[in-house]
């Protein structure tokens, strides 16, 4: 004979599975919220580039208002997996070949220790910067990364999208 703590205990575990169950085979958009614009977005297409110079985490200065080349600016976080998803498919991409374009991977509220460690760790081969106070960040958004900022020869914003999911690198565009 079961006691009634042991027949609670088992009725909540059932209720549980099945709470787990139903909302297992709920579509991905009715668990997650996945509208793009769930953060602020400061900056829009035909915005120039709030960004005129980053120093990368090899000390080099990089001038990004410079008008001879279209810039990919990436903001990301190393514990994101969206983040480590997005760098990773842009390492193995033949943008880093385009040398009509800039890249630059800006870390969030990272130091350049760990940022170089994660580099290191990876094989990352394009140039990378951290934003340990968010100071660069909040020119940008009030939440979400990883976040692709694509900007055309003038420094002009082209768009900018916060690349959750599959296939990010779809949404580099220059047009």
């Amino acid at each position: 004979m079961l006691n009634k703590v042991t027949k609670k205990t088992i009725k909540v575990s059932m209720l549980t599975c099945f709470w787990l169950l139903v909302s297992a085979c709920q579509s991905p958009s009715v668990l997650v919220n996945s509208d793009p614009k769930k953060y602020p977005e400061y900056i829009t297409t035909g915005d120039i580039l709030p960004i005129n110079t980053i120093k990368t985490i090899d000390g080099v200065e990089m001038n990004l208002h410079r008008n001879d080349k279209k810039k990919l600016v990436i903001l990301f976080a190393t514990w994101c997996t969206d983040s480590n998803r997005l760098l990773t498919a842009l390492n193995n991409s033949p943008l880093l070949e385009d040398e009509s374009i800039e890249i630059i991977a800006i870390a969030r509220e990272e130091d350049e220790a760990s940022v170089k460690a994660w580099r290191d760790k990876r094989g990352i081969k394009f140039s990378l910067a951290v934003d340990e106070d968010r100071s660069i960040y909040k020119n940008f958004a009030g939440g979400g990364i990883p976040r692709i900022i694509n900007v055309n020869e003038d420094n002009v914003v082209i768009k900018m999208n916060l690349a959750e999911g599959e296939e990010q690198l779809r949404q580099i565009m220059w047009q």
